[in-house]
């Protein structure tokens, strides 16, 4: 149940010369793992973003601590990491005096490792050891030693966003909306199918359809008929080399909401002729 809830329901440029690159080529890499985006910010606000998908949003005015398992998001060959840096106007007089600090690592972890005790393959610490302006992005690109095991990429056409594209991914949605509140548990796996099975390989644990499907009629249980979706200022942004199209409000919230406070975020991609759920 809590996979699947996990997968289900949120409840809730320019390059500097310097940025402390890591050097992995030096030692044996794994040939599979979980890459891990590992934060930190002071004073300081933080965004960033993996080939398109925000891993952090920059809108918080609060220092934090965090990391991210970003293995859904890393596509074969070149990929990017954004981090941006922004004054926090609002908290600029409760700041004064205090030290302005962030740092970002990707790191290559194994099943039950800590994230610092994973491989370094990318580093960021501003601003003692990368020179950038607030306000600007920092790139940092790089090639995974390897890909994690999905389908996904050899089957997702890149998408080219047009008013046809745009109004038959709504439809899409509105037909989901509508599956989710039969309570239907065979008919919404039939609709999530794809990014169950591709979530369980990028993840490295088994498939298992019975487990999915009663852990999708525990949630119809809980939340019931009561999806609902907003096609208001809705927001439609292509990531992951264009092979995934992301549907949120003007916010970056998802449309596709409950009254019981329960959410669902909406990643597509065009394969075979037709909209499917992949994340």
């Amino acid at each position: 149940m809590k996979r699947i809830l996990f997968l289900f329901l949120v409840l809730t440029i320019c390059i500097p010369p310097v940025f402390g690159e890591e050097k992995p080529n030096a030692i044996d890499l794994p040939k599979e793992g979980y890459y891990i985006i590992t934060y930190k910010n002071y004073s300081v606000n933080l965004e960033i973003n993996v080939n398109g998908y925000d891993v952090r949003d920059g809108s918080s005015n609060e220092d934090s601590s965090g990391q991210a398992d970003i293995n859904y998001w890393i596509t074969p060959g070149k990929n990017k990491i954004k981090i941006r840096l922004a004054d926090r106007k609002e908290k600029q007089k409760d700041n004064e005096g205090l030290s302005k600090e962030a740092e970002v690592k990707l790191v290559l972890g194994q099943k039950g490792q800590f994230p610092d005790e994973g491989i370094p393959l990318k580093h960021f610490q501003w601003p003692s050891q990368t020179q950038t302006n607030l306000g600007e992005w920092t790139e940092l690109e790089f090639e995974p030693p390897f890909s994690p095991p999905s389908k996904l990429w050899k089957q997702a056409e890149p998408i080219s966003l047009t008013k046809e594209k745009e109004s038959s991914a709504i439809e899409f949605a509105a037909e989901f909306t509508k599956t989710l509140n039969t309570k239907d548990p065979k008919k919404i796996l039939s609709m999530i199918q794809f990014r169950a099975q591709d979530t369980s390989e990028v993840r490295y644990y088994p498939y298992v359809e019975t487990d999915e499907l009663k852990s999708i009629n525990d949630m119809t249980k809980a939340i019931g008929s009561s999806w609902k979706l907003d096609t208001k200022n809705i927001k439609f942004a292509l990531l992951c080399n264009n092979q995934i199209l992301s549907i949120t409000d003007q916010k970056g919230e998802p449309i596709i909401n409950s009254k019981k406070g329960a959410s669902i975020p909406l990643y597509l991609s065009w394969i075979n002729g037709k909209w499917v759920i992949v994340r």
